[in-house]
């Protein structure tokens, strides 16, 4: 994920992306349906499932960039995408207090 559009100006103009409501200035993501080609999608194209099913996931090439998945169901990234990017993964801190007021609730 790229915080705002890095793709090369011809190929901003081609994709029309400062006709898009955010226009460039919002993240970009790094979709693949194969190994060898990337595509970068506009954080508001992007669309969220009604229901989220995260044992559908199933890519061929998905053990090329994750190692598999941690306790909380996301993915864990091979070594080379944080330093690729330049970011450590974003872990949220776990509190189980919010668990026990959840089931309070």
């Amino acid at each position: 994920m790229d915080l705002v559009c890095r793709d090369s100006k011809s190929w901003m103009e081609g994709a029309k992306i400062d006709k898009l409501t955010r226009g460039r200035d919002q993240p970009f993501y790094q979709s693949s349906h194969d190994i060898s080609h990337f595509l970068a999608v506009p954080e508001e194209n992007l669309l969220v499932p009604e229901t989220q099913d995260k044992d559908a996931f199933d890519h061929l090439y998905a053990f090329f960039l994750f190692y598999g998945m941690d306790g909380a169901g996301d993915f864990i990234p091979i070594k080379q995408l944080p330093e690729k990017y330049n970011q450590l993964r974003h872990e949220l801190p776990h509190n189980p207090q919010d668990e026990d007021d959840e089931k309070d609730a």
